[in-house]
């Protein structure tokens, strides 16, 4: 299978000098739960549920540490830009708050878990801050400040920020952290590895829910279980329909190195737009900035390119960067009422437990959401058990925002049929160039790498037929319409598809 990252690894992936392979599945087994997708949802799940006794299954279906939580800024923090006015607003005071304790108890749940079980992975306590370089944003700020306040969170207004920005407002955050999220996913599979089974290379392809459950790989091998848990960002089983309850959104981001004697001290994001988020690192032993640019729709080339330009150009005016040397996306989603949805899939499936709508803040949230389905299958209260049920039905929070994307992915889904060049023969492609292309009267991703080889699949997503976009900095195909990612050659990188994109066998 092709490199799904190719030369686009993120910073982080290129800092793991000392990664550990675990071994793909090729039998059957039986535990008590099985753990589908090794990221911070799915690791901290497993180590938590293998503390409490039961036996569990971890399968990942690429390498622990090439997807999500890997490619993220990988801030440890209940700050999560202006978030908690509003959320007072939609739910009360009393709901905002559990929200907020759930983040901000996992601060420390991650905290000590990288001291109980030594982990290398750089975590430094840090101030995070939400900044506005506009004077008429200031009073969002003081607005949110004073929410913060009422719920308990380590919140205060500042005049500054730890980084060269002259800003007119900030709310601080204290007692927040960093780390490198590839070293901590490789330490928290090694602790897992120690009591669970983990595999690598090892894709589930079919969930069947009930007493028991049954997992199915793409090799062939069913595990049996009480419990099943689906932790691979976008669930990719049809329960819940959640493929439509939130909606997928792609970031530019890059690495580049930084002068040691930069003032960049706490992690940061901006309240306007374009949006910017960043942090440092010196985890390789050079001194870094990550830095997050404004969110685009996944799978539009033009808008992606967009995206670049606006974070390349805020390096350059920030920190005085001409151009950084790594860069990579990633994807996230957004849910329909601004909560995460987390536990149990459905009233039909019990067993079956899911974990998404993260809206770029995984960390702290996903460490607080298997934290909530281990209580759920340990049968204990968990104070947010209700506010994120994964299956409540809720009037709709994201307003017009939310609308217009399920606007946009039903264009996807028509529209990009329309108007795509035809061929008759191989399209006229330079190497390193894609395109969605019309071959034999057949919609195809065509993508002519470095060498010349040309790569031909359908561009037809086996998830729900939307039409795949070209992201041209990790050479992926992916699905504007819920949120799947395939490599070149059309095999998944991850869901809700779960097969490949078919070969293109006509004349290309």
């Amino acid at each position: 299978m092709t490199n799904h990252l190719n030369d686009r690894q993120s910073y982080w992936e290129s800092t793991l000098t000392d990664s550990v392979s675990y071994p793909s599945l090729s039998h059957d087994l039986q535990a008590d739960v099985v753990v589908i997708g090794a990221g911070i949802v799915g690791l901290t799940a497993a180590e938590l549920l293998c503390r409490e006794g039961k036996s569990v299954v971890v399968l990942e279906a690429l390498r622990v540490g090439s997807q999500v939580t890997a490619r993220s800024t990988a801030k440890i923090t209940s700050q999560h830009g202006l978030r908690y006015r509003q959320l007072i607003d939609d739910v009360g005071e009393d709901k905002a708050r559990l929200h907020a304790q759930a983040n901000e108890d996992a601060i420390e749940h991650i905290a000590r878990l990288v001291a109980d079980e030594a982990i290398d992975c750089a975590l430094e306590r840090k101030t995070a801050y939400v900044y506005t370089t506009n004077a008429a944003d200031t009073a969002s700020i003081e607005e949110e400040a004073a929410a913060a306040i009422r719920l308990g969170l380590p919140a205060r207004l500042s005049a500054e920020i730890e980084a060269p920005i002259a800003v007119k407002a900030a709310l601080a955050f204290e007692r927040q952290a960093q780390f490198n999220p590839a070293r901590y996913l490789a330490g928290l599979a090694a602790t897992v590895a120690k009591k669970a089974s983990l595999f690598e290379m090892s894709r589930a392809s079919e969930v069947q829910h009930g007493s028991p459950c049954r997992v199915r790989t793409g090799a062939g091998a069913t595990i049996t279980a009480a419990d099943v848990i689906v932790a691979t960002h976008q669930p990719i089983v049809p329960d819940g329909m959640f493929f439509a309850k939130a909606l997928p959104f792609s970031h530019s981001v890059v690495a580049a190195p930084l002068d040691p004697s930069c003032p960049l001290g706490g992690t940061a994001v901006n309240n306007q737009e374009p949006s910017f988020s960043f942090r440092d690192d010196a985890s390789s032993g050079q001194r870094y900035v990550i830095a997050v640019g404004p969110s685009f729709s996944t799978g539009v080339t033009r808008k992606e390119e967009q995206s670049f330009a606006q974070l390349v150009r805020f390096l350059q005016d920030t920190f005085g960067i001409p151009a950084p040397t790594h860069r990579w996306t990633n994807e996230d989603f957004s849910p329909m009422d601004g909560l995460p949805f987390v536990g149990r899939a459905s009233s039909d499936s019990p067993h079956l437990h899911v974990a998404i709508g993260f809206d770029s803040w995984g960390i702290t949230t996903g460490t607080a959401a298997a934290r909530l389905i281990t209580d759920l299958i340990m049968n204990r209260p968990n104070p947010c058990a209700e506010l994120w049920d994964a299956s409540r039905i809720r009037p709709l929070k994201g307003g017009p925002a939310f609308i217009q994307g399920g606007i946009e992915s039903a264009k996807h889904f028509i529209g990009d049929r329309f108007g795509l060049p035809r061929y008759k023969k191989e399209p006229d492609l330079e190497p390193g160039q894609a395109s969605v292309v019309r071959l034999q009267n057949d919609p195809v991703a065509a993508y002519r790498d470095d060498t010349g080889a040309l790569h031909a699949v359908s561009a037809v997503c086996t998830h729900m037929g939307c039409l795949v976009g070209w992201n041209q900095t990790d050479r992926s195909w992916d699905c504007p319409c819920h949120g799947s990612r395939f490599d070149v050659d059309g095999q998944v990188l991850h869901g809700p598809a779960t097969k490949p994109l078919k070969k293109f066998t006509g004349e290309a």
